[in-house]
């Protein structure tokens, strides 16, 4: 038996131009309109996916913390933080979510990192038992000022932060050119959807009658992965698409629900089970 448990840890508000970018603008042009955009979407949520699997429980991604509220917390020097809106309240972060489930944080045996901006990793001062995967090439340019500019904060990590890095080194999954397994059974799987970040990552679940796409931030909603537009954020907006494109023919050969991590209606399609094609 495979459960999937949505928990919301917050809100996070953005540029329209960072949700949907232009088709015609390059990298940089996107930059450029996130920072003049004077239009901002609604409050969405900041979503971690609970995995109860027969292997033991796995978190996906960690959402963020109330710590963004203290003066200092974010690098003043880099405007791009006064671009996005994170408000998470201490009851908020995951830790407390999941005992006001009746889960004990250091019941997590395994956190999975779609990637490492900090909507993402603001919550793994909860898990320091964990066994922590990430994606090797996303980790590569996430550090340093390099990782600080690119929406990482790797100066607030956990100081015993030292996540088992993987690469994409098993067999190609559908039009996935690769994939890396995370359970024995294969029923946990990471496959690179590469785009929003450079070595972003997705994880598949598949349950006994459905499977679900957990697509961190490869996507900020279905109806974008659908319409095929990609976010202001890339640096690679080629990547990006293929990407898109990517995921919906593999939802295309099975039933799947596509469950990104700031999709306001992705509790709803996990609750009915109501697969993206």
């Amino acid at each position: 038996m495979i459960k999937v448990t949505a928990i919301e840890t917050g809100k996070a508000r953005m540029k329209t131009a960072q949700r949907t970018g232009r088709d015609d603008r390059g990298p940089i042009g996107r930059k450029l309109d996130i920072f003049r955009d004077r239009d901002w979407v609604e409050p969405l949520p900041i979503l971690c996916f609970l995995i109860e699997h027969p292997e033991g429980r796995f978190l996906v991604d960690t959402g963020d913390t109330w710590r963004n509220s203290v003066p200092g917390y974010l690098p003043g020097w880099n405007p791009f933080y006064r671009q996005v809106s994170i408000k998470v309240a201490p009851h908020e972060e995951i830790g407390p979510r999941l005992l006001a489930m009746g889960i004990d944080p250091t019941g997590i045996g395994t956190v999975i990192l779609t990637h490492f901006h900090h909507d993402h990793t603001g919550g793994l001062d909860h898990f320091p038992h964990a066994r922590i995967i990430g994606p090797r090439a996303n980790h590569a340019v996430s550090t340093g000022v390099r990782g600080m500019m690119m929406g990482c904060l790797p100066q607030r990590w956990p100081v015993w932060l030292a996540p088992e890095l993987v690469d994409m080194d098993g067999p190609a999954l559908g039009p996935f050119p690769a994939s890396h397994p995370v359970t024995r059974d294969g029923r946990i799987v990471l496959v690179p959807t590469p785009g929003h970040v450079a070595g972003h990552v997705s994880v598949i679940v598949r349950a006994d009658d459905v499977t679900y796409f957990l697509a961190g931030d490869a996507t900020y909603s279905q109806a974008n992965l659908v319409a095929e537009k990609t976010d202001g954020v890339t640096n690679d907006p080629a990547a990006s698409l293929a990407t898109l494109r990517a995921i919906k023919r593999f939802a295309a050969d099975e039933p799947t629900v596509l469950l990104p991590a700031h999709d306001p209606e992705g509790p709803q399609r996990l609750a009915a089970r109501r697969p993206l094609l």
